[in-house]
């Protein structure tokens, strides 16, 4: 899709919201409950950011490129990003559970986002993203809770469309790049991805394993949702989340691997 497919995509979106029946309450089995809190208020801090730098950045990209619809795409991606850490805070109040101030591991992600040029942010949220589809995917599949299920739904269906936003950008970025500048964003991507799930894994294992998983599978299957947003930043294949591919085993060979139809 170009700039103004997902402009109206993400103003649609605003739209289609599911509803969530709070007044259910969320119910979880005492095991679960400490280490998950635990986990989930470190997401919902790591949602938490006004976007202002950001879209700030997406502006002063579009003046070069007057690619506008791209800058408002942005400002919608982030409110979606706010709505996405209210929803995580009405899971946290449903909980009795306070919401973070600050942590680590946000400082990290944060400091690494502001420290260079707007694709280099990008790449950073975009690694995160990545690692979230498995990280929410587990909680809604194992948690037992009706009404986070249904939160962690609405998010995932954000973020596969964050991931396949993101990676569509890149692609228009980098796939017309000399072979060197595509190398270098090959490894430095695939280096990203590498430091952010092993810091995710690390950080909430606890709650894995009180959710029957681990940290390796954490890595394992966050490692397939991002050799398939690699494959679609370099062969511009339609991003989807767990899809089987052929991962190409160098930017240089990127032309070598005809992309299979979309589903």
């Amino acid at each position: 899709m170009n700039s103004s497919d997902w402009l109206a995509f993400f103003r649609q979106n605003q739209l289609d919201r599911r509803g969530i029946a709070w007044h259910e309450g969320i119910h979880l089995d005492p095991p679960l409950r400490a280490p998950l809190v635990r986990s989930l208020a470190r997401f919902q801090l790591g949602e938490t950011s006004d976007g202002a730098a950001l879209n700030a950045r997406a502006r002063r990209l579009a003046e070069q490129t007057g690619d506008w619809a791209y800058a408002n795409a942005v400002e919608l991606f982030i409110s979606e990003k706010r709505e996405n850490s209210r929803l995580l805070a009405g899971v946290l109040q449903q909980l009795n559970a306070p919401l973070l101030r600050h942590h680590w591991t946000d400082s990290l992600f944060r400091r690494s986002r502001h420290l260079l040029g707007y694709y280099e942010e990008i790449a950073v949220l975009l690694m995160a993203e990545i690692v979230a589809l498995k990280y929410y995917g587990a909680v809604r599949e194992r948690c037992g809770a009706p009404v986070l299920e249904i939160v962690c739904e609405q998010i995932l269906a954000d973020e596969k469309f964050h991931v396949r936003f993101h990676c569509e950008q890149f692609h228009r970025t980098i796939a017309q790049r000399p072979m060197p500048i595509r190398a270098a964003w090959w490894w430095a991507l695939t280096a990203m991805f590498v430091m952010a799930s092993a810091v995710v894994a690390w950080d909430h294992r606890r709650a894995f394993r009180a959710l029957g998983g681990s940290a390796t599978e954490l890595l394992r299957d966050a490692w397939f949702n991002f050799r398939a947003a690699r494959r679609a930043i370099f062969l511009g294949v339609p991003f989807a989340r767990g899809a089987a591919e052929q991962v190409p085993s160098s930017p240089s060979g990127d032309h070598r691997h005809a992309p299979p139809s979309p589903a």
